[in-house]
C-alpha cells in the first residue's frame, strides 16, 4: 500500500486514502452522507486494531502506524511537503515540530481548521492551496474531515490526501505529568489500539457472516 501511495504521490490529480475505524465502519450504514464520503476514497485501508481483525490482517505492530510511519519516511526522503490539518494554531505548531523532527528533509506546513461554515472551509482550501503541498494529513475530527472533502474535494489543490478516524483522537492527548508531547508514530505504536474491544460492530458483523453462510 505504501508502493500504491507513491504512485498517487507522482501523479497529478488528487487521491484520497482512508483509515476506517470500526465506529465509521458502523455509521457509514446509517448515514447517507457517511456513505458517500467512504465511496469517494481511492484506497481504503484499516484505521483500528477491530478492523485489522476483521479482514484476518495479522501483524507484528499496528497496521495504521506502520502505513503512515512509511509514508512520511517516503515524503522525508524525496524533501516532499506536507500540510496537517489541526483545530488550533498552538497544535499546529506542536504536530510541526515533532514531525519536523521525526522525519528530517521533509517540509511540514500548518493550517487551522476550526470551524465548519462554508466560508470558513474555503478559507481552509485556499490555505492548503497556497503551499502546494504533496501530501494533507488532517488532525482534526473525522467528522470535519468529512465534510471538507464532501464539499471541496475537486479544489484541494494536493497529491494526496490520507484521512484517519482514529489518529485524531489520540494525537493530541498527553498525560499531565508529561514535560513534552510525545511525537507522532511513536507515540500512536505506544497508545493506539489499546482501547476496549468494539462490541457493536463485532455483532453486527458476526450477524453479517452468519448471514452469508
Amino acid at each position: 500500500v505504501v508502493e500504491i501511495s507513491k504512485t498517487y504521490l507522482d501523479n497529478d490529480y488528487f487521491n484520497f486514502v482512508l483509515l476506517a475505524g470500526a465506529q465509521l465502519a458502523m455509521k457509514s450504514q446509517e448515514s447517507k452522507d457517511t456513505k458517500r464520503f467512504v465511496k469517494i476514497a481511492n484506497l481504503i485501508l484499516p484505521g483500528d486494531h477491530n478492523i485489522e481483525e476483521a479482514v484476518d490482517l495479522a501483524m507484528e505492530n499496528r497496521f495504521q502506524e506502520e502505513y503512515l510511519d512509511q509514508v512520511l519516511m517516503l515524503l522525508a526522503k524525496e524533501e516532499r511537503t506536507l500540510c496537517i490539518l489541526c483545530d488550533t494554531q498552538e497544535q499546529c505548531k506542536r504536530a510541526s515540530a515533532h514531525l519536523e523532527e521525526d522525519y528530517p528533509g521533509m517540509k511540514v506546513k500548518s493550517v487551522v481548521f476550526a470551524e465548519t461554515g462554508e466560508d470558513d472551509m474555503e478559507a481552509v482550501v485556499n490555505n492548503i492551496n497556497g503551499y502546494f503541498p504533496d501530501l494533507v494529513l488532517p488532525l482534526v475530527s473525522i467528522e470535519k474531515q468529512e465534510k471538507l472533502l464532501l464539499v471541496h474535494k475537486e479544489t484541494l489543490s494536493t497529491k494526496l490526501c490520507i484521512s484517519s478516524e482514529t489518529v485524531p483522537q489520540y494525537i493530541f492527548q498527553e498525560e499531565k505529568d508529561e514535560k513534552e508531547s510525545p511525537v507522532l508514530v511513536k507515540w500512536l505504536k505506544k497508545h493506539l489500539g489499546k482501547g476496549v474491544l468494539e462490541s457493536e460492530f463485532w455483532q453486527k458483523l458476526n450477524a453479517e457472516r452468519e448471514q452469508e453462510k
